[in-house]
C-alpha cells in the first residue's frame, strides 16, 4: 500500500509538475519585445512536388545535358529514384508553351504565363524569362511557399516574391538565381 501511495505521488507530481510557468506567464505580458525583421517561411506539405512514375508517353527534353520532363505544364528531373518538380532555368526554349498558359502584359512586353513560368516569344519559340517585377497573376501554383516578411504574408515562387493584391498576386521582388545561366 506505501509502494501505491508513493506511486499516485510521484504520477500525480508528473503530470501536475510546478508552477513556475504560471508565473513567467503573467510577468511576460510586462516584457517589451524588440521586433525583428526577419523573413519566416511556414513549412508546408506539398502535393505535386514528387512522382513516382511518369504519365505514359512523357518523352524529355535535354537541356544542358539534364533531362526535363514535362508533365501538365510543370517540369521535373530524375532524381534519386523519383521525379522532383523543378522550374526550368532562364533560356530554356520550347516550340509550344503549356496548354494553362495565358497572356501577361507588363509594359509594353507581353508574357505567356503557366505555373509559376514566364515565357517570351524569341525567334518562333518560347523561351523562359525572368519574372516581370508588376505582373499580376490570378492564382499561384500549390507549390508557393509562403513567408513571413514583418508580419506580412507574402508567397515565393521560382525566384519571385508575390504580394497578395485585389485581384491576385503581384510580383514586387525578383530574387538572385544561384543556378548556373
Amino acid at each position: 500500500m506505501k509502494n501505491l501511495k508513493l506511486i499516485l505521488f510521484l504520477f500525480a507530481l508528473f503530470f501536475v509538475g510546478t508552477t513556475e510557468y504560471a508565473e513567467a506567464q503573467v510577468t511576460r505580458g510586462q516584457e517589451r519585445r524588440v521586433v525583428r525583421r526577419k523573413v519566416r517561411r511556414h513549412n508546408r506539405r506539398v502535393v505535386r512536388r514528387t512522382l513516382r512514375r511518369l504519365p505514359a508517353n512523357t518523352r524529355p527534353i535535354v537541356y544542358r545535358k539534364i533531362s526535363y520532363y514535362p508533365v501538365g505544364g510543370m517540369y521535373y528531373i530524375h532524381r534519386n529514384g523519383i521525379y522532383v518538380r523543378t522550374f526550368p532555368p532562364r533560356g530554356f526554349r520550347l516550340a509550344v508553351v503549356p496548354t494553362t498558359a495565358m497572356i501577361i502584359t507588363v509594359g509594353t512586353t507581353r508574357y505567356h504565363y503557366a505555373d509559376g513560368v514566364f515565357y517570351q516569344p524569341v525567334d518562333g519559340e518560347y523561351a523562359v524569362a525572368a519574372p516581370p517585377i508588376g505582373a499580376v497573376v490570378k492564382e499561384l501554383p500549390e507549390d508557393a511557399e509562403e513567408i513571413d516578411f514583418d508580419g506580412v504574408t507574402m508567397h515565393e515562387l521560382n525566384q519571385a516574391v508575390y504580394k497578395e493584391v485585389e485581384n491576385g498576386y503581384e510580383i514586387i521582388e525578383v530574387l538572385e538565381d544561384d543556378r548556373e545561366p
